[in-house]
């Protein structure tokens, strides 16, 4: 009673659930789903986590929200993110150049005219961005990097360094990075794992519910074993090729296993894929995200 008076006053609306935990899978331009429902958030001043834990383009989105600059990830959907300057799909065939440029996107979205205000985020919860760790001859694993104590720009470039389509690794000290969600797709384990209670943590998604991944085609799988033909990754290429294992063992468990935990997923109609560059496509899957995140917040009143 006390707690719902003081935010009457305050002018912010009463929530029977508490959560702490916010995970953010990522999806590359499918993250623009998550853009609204954050946007939402934003919009009715929701903002009561501990941890936020993101993957790749969760974890842009989560930073952002965290900094109270969720602008900058959703307009970079429908700008920089949407020019040929980030996804170049004809340097598939030029093994020097990157398909996916997160220099660029580093530089314009995160150092950009408006950067990232690493003194809020400072001030905020702690975000938990994953990377995977590929270094020469070892098995890769799951880091996950922090906004307090890591450097938040590299963080973010590793977090979304999608094998193949970014050239090379991310170097961070002694660590070879690549994409998060190589290894924990959907981190929500992560806050298990921390001592959190399943009806303490929320998960947004980026595929609609029911969803599961399928085994790589032929043509992709020799892609990457081209691509990591040196023997010294064979243990990358192993753990590429069972990734829809992973990613599906994932999504199986947040259904039936871990049912405490609420999950935000995508309408089945949702049409933005991982390289999307329909600008109407984007838009759609922003105002869907935006009104998924309205009615997560209008079931939590109940």
């Amino acid at each position: 009673m006390i707690r719902r008076l003081y935010n009457r006053f305050r002018g912010r609306p009463y929530y029977r659930k508490r959560k702490r935990v916010l995970v953010l899978e990522g999806g590359g331009m499918r993250g623009i789903f998550l853009a609204g429902v954050l946007q939402s958030f934003t919009d009715r001043k929701y903002f009561p986590w501990r941890l936020i834990i993101g993957s790749s383009a969760g974890a842009l989105t989560g930073t952002a929200y965290a900094a109270g600059q969720i602008h900058l990830a959703r307009d970079a959907f429908f700008t920089e993110l949407l020019s040929g300057r980030f996804i170049n799909l004809t340097n598939i065939l030029r093994p020097e150049k990157h398909i996916l440029d997160l220099d660029w996107m580093v530089d314009t979205i995160i150092q950009g005219p408006e950067p990232l205000d690493e003194r809020a985020l400072a001030r905020s919860c702690p975000v938990l961005i994953t990377a995977t760790d590929c270094r020469p001859d070892n098995p890769p694993r799951t880091l996950y990097l922090s906004s307090r104590k890591d450097a938040i720009a590299t963080a973010l470039k590793a977090t979304a360094a999608i094998p193949v389509l970014y050239r090379g690794f991310v170097e961070y000290g002694p660590h070879h990075l690549l994409d998060g969600g190589l290894l924990d797709p959907i981190p929500y384990g992560r806050a298990l794992e921390m001592g959190y209670d399943e009806d303490e943590i929320a998960v947004v998604v980026t595929r609609h519910r029911g969803y599961r991944k399928k085994e790589e085609s032929f043509w992709v799988k020799s892609l990457y074993e081209s691509y990591y033909r040196d023997h010294r990754y064979r243990f990358l290429v192993e753990a590429m090729g069972s990734r829809f294992l992973l990613y599906n063992r994932a999504l199986d468990d947040l259904e039936r296993r871990h049912r405490g935990i609420d999950v935000i997923y995508p309408p089945d109609d949702f049409r933005v894929d991982r390289l999307t560059r329909d600008g109407k496509r984007i838009m759609e899957g922003f105002a869907q995200g935006a009104i998924a995140g309205r009615e997560y917040l209008r079931s939590l009143r109940g």
